[in-house]
């Protein structure tokens, strides 16, 4: 995102008429693929030894929610 402040990148692609939607749902998707592929590590790595006995389900959902928490805090800051 600061590359893309840097380069102007948004506003040259608002001048040629992207709508504010569709520049964060963009932006969304992306991390939500992103935080999805690492939670899922995660769960695979814990799941031998530090969660044995826990619902799996339950710490992915735990996790996705919070990467996708970070991501709101890092736009909003």
């Amino acid at each position: 995102m600061v590359s893309e402040k840097e380069s102007k990148a948004r506003e040259s692609m608002k001048m040629m008429g992207l709508v504010d939607f569709s520049y964060w749902l963009s932006w969304w998707t992306y991390y939500f693929i992103i935080v999805t592929i690492i939670s899922g590590l995660c769960i695979l790595v814990l799941s031998f030894n530090v969660i044995q006995y826990s619902n799996r389900g339950l710490v992915f959902i735990f996790f996705e929610l919070f990467g996708l928490s970070l991501f709101g805090l890092a736009v909003f800051l």
